[in-house]
């Protein structure tokens, strides 16, 4: 497959779809391009070595990066955001209408915005796009307050849903995430659940011990926030249970991470005095196994929101990978997976005690069974969530939407119906004088019939008039076709004549009346990956590499035009193809009575090629 990711948000941003997603995808034999911003996630600020500019290309281990302009912001501002948003969706889709087309497009969201170059996509060009939803809009943009509620969430929540419904397939991360989509009335078939993975790559686990010593941390029982910290995280509960657990000596409070919360966080711990809260600046990837490593529980907290009880926090599957317990403060699917897995313990979000409580509870546990939480937990990783185990899923995803037939082709199979049904009605009468000076001339039976290879390659039986006789020399063998073409058989073939019948093969839907003629069946094992794309449609009677000269234009490009041609397919299309055969029958232009005069038949070709390389 040749698939497009468009992502706002792509390496060296963090991000769990990023380039790790990409190489997995190249590794697996499929063509991977990616459209994204200049990255300045999550500080707002564009990072070093780059500079927002008109477009810049990258190459990164096989894949194309394309990076387009956007307005860099991720503060707490509504209009810095939306500009973010909408500059990077309106550059995106412009370049996704530009460029080689591809098989499907891979929508990453959040943000939102980001079906917008993937609609585009599907809209012009024909491209099926699967959209990964990982944030439920317009759902979170009112629980953090982003848009307050009124007539702008109510539109946003429409051009969502309609969304939606354009995409060839969504894929949620949590059960929950699916049943609200099809609550809004998306088919349930539609809607897949592949639960996220993280960087394992990346993430290096260093030995416990030496962790905890370069941290700094002693003999305190640690327990580790990493990951953003904004008003969703709903924080403020930590340094309440903090406040609480101030008394215990020997636990610790860690944050690590950054976002529009920490100097308010941090200005309020410095202010109550909370000794047991520390604040790590954010760490790249390559660098948060050591941190994961070191704690002795892990915590995940999110405010408590309908939303939230049906998302399961990213962050979730690092701390499940590192192999430690987890401290899990959110309801629904989070929690059920915690529990599911074996791998910590579960409490009550926005309440401080309960979150004391379960660091009481999880400190008193024998360290042994701490460590077989962690040990449960990176099993049920590995088992279940793993980067192996969500790629099988969306490469089958992928695949099923690229096999999708173009949204022409149903409507070009009623055009098929009537305009064959028409000409044969028209066309009965030369059509019996042809047949009956075939049997005289030429002998019976009059129609040539030859199993040709038809659309997703099944075999159908092609007919047409025939062009030679049944001449055959003394061994009993039939004379080369040249000997048995007759001046009534080259005159059939340079009008075209001879393939009237094939009316026949549309009617019956074997064919088109516009598409990649039908080849021998000992070709198609000659097809290159890219050139088997011919065989996504109905082949045709008349074609774009008829047009563009007939037998004079070689077997490479014959090919390439037949995929340009299922890779472009439009009724406009259809009608020059057709105009332009009209034009070529009376011109006679191209045409060469004996193909097998003027070049090699393919398999020939290719085989003297692949011996030549060798």
């Amino acid at each position: 497959m040749r698939v497009w990711m468009v992502t706002q948000w792509f390496d060296p941003e963090p991000t769990f779809k990023g380039l790790l997603f990409a190489q997995e995808l190249r590794r697996r034999g499929h063509e991977v391009e990616v459209v994204t911003g200049f990255p300045n996630y999550p500080g707002g600020r564009v990072y070093d070595g780059y500079r927002v500019r008109a477009y810049q290309r990258e190459v990164v281990d096989g894949i194309t990066v394309h990076r387009v302009p956007l307005y860099p912001s991720h503060d707490s501002s509504a209009l810095k955001r939306v500009l973010n948003y909408a500059s990077f969706a309106s550059a995106a889709a412009l370049k996704m209408l530009a460029g080689r087309r591809p098989d499907v497009v891979y929508a990453y969201h959040p943000p939102g915005t980001v079906a917008l170059p993937a609609a585009a996509a599907r809209l012009v060009r024909g491209v099926p796009f699967v959209y990964d939803v990982q944030d439920l809009w317009p759902d979170t943009l009112a629980a953090t307050g982003m848009l307050p509620q009124g007539r702008v969430l109510d539109a946003v929540g429409r051009v969502m849903d309609a969304t939606y419904a354009l995409a060839q397939h969504v894929v949620v991360l949590s059960p929950g995430f699916r049943d609200r989509l099809v609550g809004r009335g998306l088919p349930a078939d539609k809607v897949s659940v592949i639960e996220n993975w993280c960087d394992e790559a990346q993430i290096e686990l260093p030995e416990r011990a030496a962790a905890r010593s370069a941290l700094g941390l002693g003999d305190d029982f640690t327990v580790l926030f990493a990951g953003t910290m904004g008003p969703a995280q709903g924080l403020d509960t930590v340094l309440d249970a903090a406040a609480l657990l101030a008394v215990d000596a020997g636990v610790r409070f860690v944050l690590v991470g950054a976002g529009i919360d920490v100097d308010r966080l941090r200005a309020r711990a410095d202010a109550e005095g909370l000794g047991n809260v520390e604040f790590l600046p954010r760490r790249p990837i390559h660098e948060i196994g050591e941190v994961l490593a070191a704690a002795d529980a892990l915590l995940v907290h999110l405010r408590d929101d309908p939303l939230f009880e049906i998302t399961i926090p990213s962050k979730t599957q690092a701390y499940l990978h590192a192999g430690r317990p987890v401290l899990m403060g959110v309801r629904g699917d989070a929690a059920d997976l915690v529990t599911r897995a074996g791998a910590g313990l579960v409490f009550a979000p926005e309440d401080p005690a309960a979150l004391a409580d379960a660091v009481r509870r999880m400190r008193a546990l024998p360290a042994e069974e701490r460590e077989e939480m962690g040990r449960r937990g990176a099993r049920h990783y590995n088992d279940e969530l793993s980067l192996r185990v969500g790629a099988d899923r969306f490469v089958d995803v992928l695949e099923a939407a690229a096999r999708r037939r173009h949204p022409w082709q149903r409507t070009k199979r009623a055009v098929d119906v009537v305009v064959a049904g028409s000409a044969l009605t028209v066309l009965a009468a030369p059509m019996a004088v042809l047949a009956t000076q075939v049997r005289k001339k030429l002998g019976s039976p009059v129609l040539f019939r030859q199993e040709r290879p038809g659309r997703d390659g099944e075999p159908f039986t092609m007919v047409k008039f025939r062009t030679m006789t049944d001449e055959r020399g003394p061994d009993g063998e039939l004379l080369p076709d040249a000997e048995r073409l007759t001046p009534f058989g080259t005159w059939l073939r340079m009008t075209s004549l001879d393939e009237l019948p094939e009316l026949l093969n549309v009617l019956k839907g074997d064919m088109s009346i516009v598409g990649p003629r039908p080849l021998l069946k000992r070709y198609t094992p000659f097809f290159t990956a890219g050139e088997r794309r011919r065989l996504d449609v109905r082949p045709g009677i008349t074609g774009l590499a008829q047009v563009a000269g007939r037998n004079l234009v070689s077997w490479d490009e014959r090919l390439a035009l037949d995929v340009h041609y299922v890779e472009t397919m439009s009724p406009w299309q259809d009608l020059k193809v057709v105009a332009r055969t009209v034009l070529g029958v009376f011109s006679r232009s191209g045409v060469v009575a004996d193909p097998e005069s003027h070049m090699l038949n393919l398999d020939d070709e290719r085989r003297l090629r692949c011996e030549a390389t060798r």
